[in-house]
């Protein structure tokens, strides 16, 4: 008789089951809106034209395609493969897949609970199924907040690629600045010995004294002196620029070459206004603000949990095996999560202030990298067409003057003391113009000058 009472309901556990199958299998599509290491590739390489590339294994190189070694390490190539080799971002980029755990788990439901009473003695069978139904209201906002949170964990981290690409820019620049202050070193040791030369045959000849002899000697070995340590400087900003491109324990040659001097003739309000729709870090923190909105609804409504007994079943009942439905559920009477509630409207505030505190931090970046840009390009321009070429022109002047005794050694060290100057001056403000650019860009959350150039160049191929 319980056997083929039981049969008659296995009809209902089978239905229960398939229905508590399917809504599981539907809590698993929500997997699928997960922002991974795709989205964040992808977004950079519309911003930058530069690919994030595959997770390289642990301390293993990878070398991007289209990168040639030969003919020196370009500043685009050096990008490419900091994004890809970096460990530090590497490591960052390992939180995505934190947040794709978050997503799965916002999306899974909780597991039924089957209990049962053994019939010992006179004790008749007795077993429940129950069912969490809060899930059923409850999952969408559990993973509309964890699929914020992946998506602003893919903005942030775009953002901390733009970081990247900015350092490595900036260690290019000094590494540049570094060869081109310690080439400007061996030609001041060079034009110094060139003046000792003269002051030895001036001396020769009676028309000077030992002491002149003896003081251009001493500037000679002093300005090789300084291009001997220049040389550690160079090496230390390429060791600098090694380990941003995760490339310390790799036998390639860092050998850069000069990149072109950017103008940044752009329009400030333009750039701003481009900041302030496209800036990742923005959109991360709207993005924060809207997930702990969803979190905070979450919790005016997770407190109260009902649960679905499909079946309650005794097995012996006076009609044979009893079986019917249940409703098991919380009585708020003391704890309606007040404190949670609280918390939770305090994370919407502070992620609300925090929008606004990273909108004014970008408008301020972007009119400072844009004023250290205007104001480089400006005195690079005046070193180049002023200042430079009358140095120059003050040296050949004296040197031709010293050597037919028509001034003195003092005047002819001075002169050229202001060449060097003036040519550390005019390497020094094109490095400050380079570091000014690739900051401007990385506030501006993208290319401004190769977007710019090529602008211009439309307008002058239109007809």
């Amino acid at each position: 008789m319980f056997g083929k009472t039981l049969r008659e309901h296995s009809f209902t556990l089978g239905v229960a089951s398939l229905a508590m199958l399917a809504t599981t299998l539907a809590g698993c599509a929500g997997t699928r809106l997960h922002y991974g290491r795709h989205s964040v590739g992808s977004d950079i390489e519309s911003r930058t034209c530069y690919a994030l590339g595959p997770a390289p294994r642990p301390c293993e190189a990878c070398i991007p395609p289209g990168v040639d070694w030969d003919d020196g390490l370009l500043e685009d190539e050096a990008v490419a493969i900091a994004l890809w080799n970096n460990a530090a971002y590497q490591e960052l980029l390992a939180e995505l897949g934190l947040t794709r755990a978050d997503v799965i788990e916002a999306a899974q439901l909780t597991n039924p609970s089957f209990s049962t009473m053994f019939p010992v003695g006179v004790k008749q069978w007795e077993f429940t199924l129950t069912v969490p139904l809060e899930a059923l209201w409850l999952r969408p906002l559990r993973l509309a907040a964890a699929q914020r949170r992946s998506q602003e964990t893919a903005n942030r981290l775009v953002q901390d690629g733009l970081d990247l690409i900015r350092d490595v820019r900036v260690a290019y620049a000094d590494l540049v600045l570094a060869q081109d202050l310690l080439q400007i070193a061996v030609e001041g040791a060079e034009l110094r010995g060139r003046i000792a030369g003269l002051a030895d045959a001036r001396v020769r000849a009676g028309s000077a004294s030992g002491l002149d002899a003896s003081t251009s000697r001493i500037d000679h070995m002093v300005e090789e002196q300084r291009a001997a340590q220049l040389e550690h400087e160079v090496e230390l900003a390429r060791q600098r620029l090694r380990r941003l491109l995760g490339m310390e324990f790799t036998e390639i040659a860092m050998e850069p070459v000069p990149p072109t001097i950017p103008d940044p003739a752009c329009d400030l309000d333009a750039l701003l206004g481009e900041a302030l729709l496209g800036r990742p870090d923005l959109w991360a923190a709207e993005l924060a603000h809207e997930a702990a909105r969803h979190r905070a609804k979450l919790t005016r409504r997770d407190y109260f949990h009902v649960a679905a007994m499909l079946p309650d079943a005794n097995g012996a009942g006076k009609k044979g095996f009893e079986a019917g439905p249940g409703l098991q559920f919380t009585v708020p009477i003391f704890n309606q999560n007040q404190g949670a509630i609280a918390r939770a409207d305090a994370e919407v505030e502070r992620a609300r202030r925090h929008v606004v505190t990273v909108r004014d931090t970008i408008a301020l970046e972007v009119q400072q990298a844009y004023t250290r840009c205007v104001q480089a390009r400006e005195a690079l321009q005046t070193w180049d067409d002023r200042i430079v070429p009358a140095v120059e022109d003050a040296v050949a002047k004296a040197e031709k003057a010293y050597q037919a005794g028509g001034t003195s050694l003092l005047l002819m060290l001075e002169t050229s003391r202001r060449l060097l100057d003036s040519q550390v001056e005019r390497a020094q403000a094109a490095a400050e113009l380079r570091r000014a650019a690739a900051e401007l860009e990385r506030s501006v959350g993208g290319r401004v000058f190769d977007k710019r150039d090529a602008a211009l160049a439309a307008v002058e191929e239109s007809p």
